[in-house]
């Protein structure tokens, strides 16, 4: 007798299931996206126990005819398409017909639901064994579900979910995403009879996420709208200052249409490439491990984007992957650096909004470096977010007061106090200069009398390697020699004078921290970052008042000055009027 056998059919729905029901979110998604796939445009979530006992999604939508919802329970049933082709123009929330077999596999569903047509509302029941029509009864337009019993037939799956405040955050987190897509919806969310989540329905993403986030977090969000070669990003940036230790505020969705027109309602998606398109365009604004707030929509011609890649909808593949990275990186810095760009002086005029941020590098006689002698880099401290505004601004018309802690210059102007890293900001000085000098024509470098072979571990020489050409823009030209071995040719003249070797290792171990697939320019941004690092004035060394208001004028030099491009934040600001409250002025 052979060893394989067709599993029985509870068993195959069971099997299933598994890959669109994690927990009762999972559910919630699924109900909540048919909902929205019907026009509702009320929708009501209650849960008992967590969502493990009970879960019930009401709404206002358009209804099911009699023989469409009990066929609904049936496998890949679905009213979005008819044939393979119509997989690229989908451009709804749910399309695989999975959700309602998946969940009736793992609990007992009950379904009311009515056309506004129609006199009565349609009534079916399902379960493990199949789905079976009751009787009609009396129902407003519109479908309820109920499921009741989750993971009730497969205990060994209930075992792995969480407390019921933790499974009840999970929905939350759901609802949330879906509110957002969806800002003309109202959406409320109840737990064992308490309110939980309410956001009645509002005129546009950005009042949605004044609900969401709250009115003064969202007041500080930067608008984004921006097309290339057919596809189009719409959304919201919000500020470097507010970075999160994860990227859970970072949400991105698809939708399927014409660039030109009105954005769709997008689709939530959890996609590396978008995650990396952001933090790329966030690049040098943030610290390594932190996260900003973003919400993106990438509105994606037809035929660009498959959908059908990932059982629970969570995740798509793009076409033309890299066309999708070159329209969000750069509108992300433009807009970034557009709003961090420090506000004139008194009597200036305002400049229009600048070009895109890859374009605008400083010449290098813009940002003159100090005359500062390095002494031996120290620890830097943990990230800091400024008191108030998006970027400290007038650095040259503050005073200084002194410098404290040997690495901290205190100044005040303009009704405000700054307290000022004096290596953050210098190395933000240096670092444009180097972007500056590389649009130019390339990083001023001097050659090696004799090349330097500097050993390194095999995987960060071949590295190395990899990216020559991106070095050689930075001024460390060199090639492989031999494994574990870089011999480099020539270092930048800022760093004349210093350890080529150690300077190699640190670039090399930013790479890496990066990864092997880093993208050309922000490795060659990595190695930048990692020559100002180098050559900046340390915390730790003294400085006098001329070379700290030739520092302040630098800074009022280049256009990004609120972090150095590690991400740390180069000054905090206190209004006078809150250091007189804490004296009871």
């Amino acid at each position: 007798m052979g060893k394989i056998a067709i599993l029985p059919p509870a068993v195959q729905g069971q099997i299933a299931a598994g890959e669109v029901v994690e927990r009762p979110a999972s559910v919630v998604k699924e109900l909540v996206e048919n909902a929205l796939d019907a026009g509702a445009t009320r929708i009501e979530v209650r849960l008992a126990g967590g969502g493990v006992h009970a879960i019930v999604v009401r709404d206002d939508g358009e209804g099911m005819a009699p023989e469409d919802a009990l066929l609904a329970f049936g496998r890949h049933a679905t009213s979005k398409l008819a044939d393979a082709e119509g997989l690229e123009s989908v451009g709804t929330f749910g399309f695989r017909g999975e959700a309602l077999p998946s969940i009736a596999a793992v609990a007992r569903v009950h379904v009311v639901t009515r056309r506004a047509s129609d006199q009565v509302a349609t009534v079916v029941d399902a379960d493990g064994e199949g789905a079976r029509a009751g009787r009609p009864v009396g129902a407003p337009p519109g479908t309820t579900v109920e499921v009741e019993g989750l993971f009730a037939s497969t205990p060994a799956r209930r075992k792995f979910l969480r407390t019921p405040a933790t499974e009840v955050g999970h929905v939350v987190d759901v609802l949330t995403r879906l509110a957002v897509a969806c800002p003309s919806v109202g959406i409320r969310l109840e737990h064992d009879g308490r309110e939980v989540l309410h956001h009645p329905p509002v005129r546009d993403a950005h009042a949605r996420l004044a609900q969401v986030l709250g009115p003064q977090r969202s007041a500080a969000l930067v608008p984004v709208d921006a097309t290339l070669g057919g596809f189009r990003v719409t959304g919201w940036l919000g500020a470097p200052r507010e970075h999160l230790s994860s990227a859970r505020l970072v949400w991105t969705y698809v939708a399927i249409g014409a660039a030109g027109e009105p954005a769709p309602a997008g689709r939530w998606v959890r996609d590396r490439l978008l995650l990396r398109a952001v933090l790329d365009g966030y690049e040098g604004l943030l610290m390594r491990g932190r996260y900003p707030i973003a919400v993106l929509t990438l509105v994606v011609p037809p035929g660009d984007v498959d959908v059908n890649v990932h059982p629970a909808k969570l995740e798509v593949r793009f076409r033309r992957s890299a066309a999708v990275h070159q329209l969000i990186v750069p509108t992300l810095r433009a807009r970034l650096a557009a709003a961090l760009k420090p506000a004139p002086a008194s009597g200036e005029t305002v400049a229009e909004p600048p070009a895109p941020y890859a374009a605008r590098r400083p010449s290098p006689d813009a940002v003159p470096q100090l005359p500062l002698v390095p002494v031996t880099r120290s620890a830097e401290a943990p990230a800091a977010a400024p008191a108030a505004g998006w970027s400290p601004q007038g650095f040259a018309r503050l005073r200084f007061v002194g410098q404290v802690f040997d690495g901290y210059l205190l100044c005040e102007g303009d009704g405000r106090m700054v307290l000022i890293d004096q290596h953050a900001a210098h190395e933000r000085v240096t670092f444009e200069r180097l972007k500056g000098e590389q649009a130019h024509g390339g990083v001023a470098r001097d050659a090696l009398l004799v090349p330097e072979a500097v050993a390194l571990p095999p995987a960060q020489a071949a590295l190395l390697g990899e990216h020559a050409a991106d070095l050689a823009a930075a001024g460390l030209e060199g090639e492989p020699f031999g494994p574990g071995t870089f011999l480099l040719r020539t270092v930048p003249r800022l760093l004349r004078g210093r350890d080529a070797g150690a300077l190699l290792r640190a670039v090399a171990s930013e790479l890496a921290e990066e990864g092997a697939s880093a993208a050309g320019e922000r490795a060659r941004d990595d190695a930048l970052a990692t020559l100002a690092c180098h050559s900046s004035v340390r915390v730790g060394q003294r400085l006098d008042e001329t070379q700290v208001r030739a520092l302040l004028e630098q800074m009022d030099a280049v256009d990004v000055n609120a972090h150095c491009p590690h991400g740390r934040p180069v000054a905090i600001e206190l209004r006078r009027a809150q250091v007189e409250g804490w004296f009871g002025r």
